[in-house]
């Protein structure tokens, strides 16, 4: 009975602390708005699931990106595919020679994004760890 009544308290309590929580107030104090709170469960819940889903399936997908890479340079020998460096190059904006200097200049944007969105960062290596730990 005793045992009934501190479980009824403590959801009570759970209950209690859900109601009166409010996102808006509680992304200020840290010093953020709620969108912000908001876009950065996003990304904790889609790198979740992509942490999850790489445990599960990594040998598949690695098995799979080497048979299909297999194939693509099996086809390119025999001629039966052309692949277009400059345009690809071009797509992620490398440029039309691959020099040193277009490494470092990818690796400066990646840092600067991460210094930019740093909690939509921290928000995304968090849910990848805890989705490939509980994967």
């Amino acid at each position: 009975m005793e045992l009934t009544k501190t479980l009824q308290t403590f959801f009570d309590s759970i209950k209690n602390m859900w109601l009166q929580f409010d996102l808006k107030k509680w992304a200020n104090s840290l010093g953020g708005s709620s969108s912000q709170a908001i876009l950065a469960a996003v990304y904790f819940g889609l790198s979740f699931a992509i942490g999850y889903l790489f445990k599960k399936y990594f040998k598949f997908l690695f098995m799979s990106l080497i048979v299909a890479g297999f194939i693509i340079v099996l086809a390119h020998y025999n001629g039966l595919l052309t692949i277009n460096m400059g345009a690809i190059k071009n797509l992620f904006g490398i440029g039309t020679k691959v020099t040193g200097g277009d490494v470092n200049l990818l690796i400066n944007h990646f840092f600067d994004w991460v210094r930019d969105n740093l909690l939509y960062f921290i928000s995304c290596i968090v849910g990848f760890f805890v989705g490939y730990k509980l994967g």
